[in-house]
């Protein structure tokens, strides 16, 4: 709207780029939480088996390796939830009360597990002051858990009273924070460091943690749970785009293309990077670090500072808007560009770094 035909494709394409990303990173949990629990049976022996990053060497089933039956689960998966990307998905709020459900189960369980491990004295981790070389995966992640805030414009215009809204939102976001701090600090502190895995999750997959085979199932069935919950919509969202982007061809309209072309480049590409790599870490890593990271604090500077020039023009500098931002000042977005600038600068000479 505010930006000109090359800005708008621009920043749609860095949307994309993000949700694909994202996509790619589900694709990627499935499989390799579905492998760590299936290919070590729990057996409640005391012992864990669950902190293998072996996948080409170790075996699953016989003669299938872990590479592989990480492939037969994304396969599964691909196949199972993938067809929901061609229908539109509109009624799921049950689905999302049941995975929000599961999730505070899940939080709670991990939460007060480590809180025992550490109060018998059973912590074993001893983290580093620092490790720069983590900046990239860093960086990627707090920016893909920022991108949460999209979903404000989903949430807010149902809400009728908008008084103290600002308030209720720092309170949730404040609360959350917290919340995902503290935890993080528990489990840095109970697991030996470089054997956390990339889903944290997979190291609470012991008898001698949680107390019988139930939890053990209950938690490494979690990530399956929650993004078959999740990844439809996503999917969705980006196929709905790729169709906005080519809307104004008349070939975009044709049956084929829109109900069958469409909703498979929304998924084969992330699937085919599911498929090439398992590193959760690379994938966040490069897909926070620059997609989000654009759509975080670059896309929306910009788009400030032409609605803000569009509405002077329209309506006259004298405007008043009763809920507007107490950041109205230019420095604010200099400053938001100048630090997404800094972030990919310093994200890219790291990982040039530390490839050679």
């Amino acid at each position: 709207m505010y930006f000109s035909t090359v800005g708008d494709l621009l920043s749609r394409i860095t949307l994309m780029l993000g949700i694909y990303g994202s996509l790619a990173m589900f694709l990627t949990m499935v499989p390799f939480s579905l492998t760590e629990l299936f290919c070590n049976i729990p057996s409640c022996t005391g012992e864990s088996n669950f902190t293998s990053n072996s996948y080409d060497e170790n075996h699953c089933w016989g003669p299938i390796s872990r590479i592989n039956a990480y492939r037969i689960f994304l396969a599964g998966f691909v196949l199972l939830i993938g067809p929901f990307v061609f229908f539109s998905i509109q009624k799921n709020k049950f689905i999302q009360i049941f995975a929000t459900i599961v999730s505070f189960s899940v939080f709670c369980i991990m939460f007060i597990m480590a809180f025992h491990l550490l109060a018998i004295g059973r912590g074993k981790g001893n983290p580093a002051l620092a490790n720069f070389s983590a900046l990239p995966n860093i960086f990627g992640a707090c920016s893909l858990a920022a991108v949460s805030h999209a979903t404000l414009p989903h949430i807010i215009p149902p809400i009728l009273n908008k008084a103290n809204l600002g308030l209720g939102i720092a309170i949730v976001f404040i609360a959350v924070g917290a919340f995902y701090a503290l935890l993080s600090l528990m489990i840095m502190f109970t697991f030996e460091n470089d054997k956390i895995q990339e889903i944290v999750l997979l190291n609470f997959l012991d008898c001698s943690i949680v107390p019988g085979v139930f939890f053990i199932y209950f938690l490494g069935l979690y990530t399956t749970f929650k993004v078959s919950a999740i990844f439809p919509l996503n999917a969705v969202a980006l196929r709905d785009n790729i169709w906005a982007m080519f809307s104004s061809f008349q070939w975009s309209r044709i049956w084929a293309v829109e109900r069958l072309l469409f909703p498979l480049l929304a998924i084969i590409p992330p699937t085919v990077i599911a498929v090439v790599t398992e590193n959760i870490e690379v994938i966040v890593g490069i897909t926070g670090s620059y997609a989000a990271t654009t759509i975080q604090f670059i896309i929306p500077p910009l788009l400030v500072h032409y609605s803000r020039a569009d509405t002077q023009e329209k309506f006259g500098p004298s405007v008043h808007i009763k809920h507007a931002s107490p950041f109205q000042h230019n420095f604010w977005i200099i400053l938001a560009i100048i630090f997404a600038v800094f972030t990919i600068t310093t994200v890219t000479i790291l990982y040039i770094t530390h490839q050679s």
